[in-house]
């Protein structure tokens, strides 16, 4: 298996990207003026904006969380790797014909 550490890191730095600008829009949603209309008008715009604002804020936390994600598993497959050449280091000063 070959995963590119910079590839990855690409690609969170995408998503922290993303959880920036839809934590932002989310914001935003919630600032939303709903003044100046009919009170039947005012609750259904505020029960929208509320609604949207919560999905919105999912939606950063998730693609905060998917970068966080991405991070976490490239930390894992370095790892692994050092760990696998550690131990191939090991067997090859151990063992004749290993490397």
């Amino acid at each position: 298996m070959q995963v590119d550490p910079i590839s990855v890191g690409r690609a969170a730095r995408s998503w922290d990207e993303q959880h920036v600008e839809v934590a932002a829009a989310a914001a935003q949603i919630g600032t939303a003026p709903t003044g100046g209309f009919s009170d039947g008008v005012a609750a259904a715009a505020n029960c929208f904006a509320g609604t949207w604002q919560r999905h919105t804020a999912e939606l950063g936390d998730q693609a905060g969380a998917l970068a966080d994600g991405l991070r976490s598993a490239m930390v894992d497959v370095l790892r692994t790797d050092r760990a696998v050449g550690a131990a191939h280091l090991f067997l090859q000063d151990r063992l004749p014909g290993v490397g």
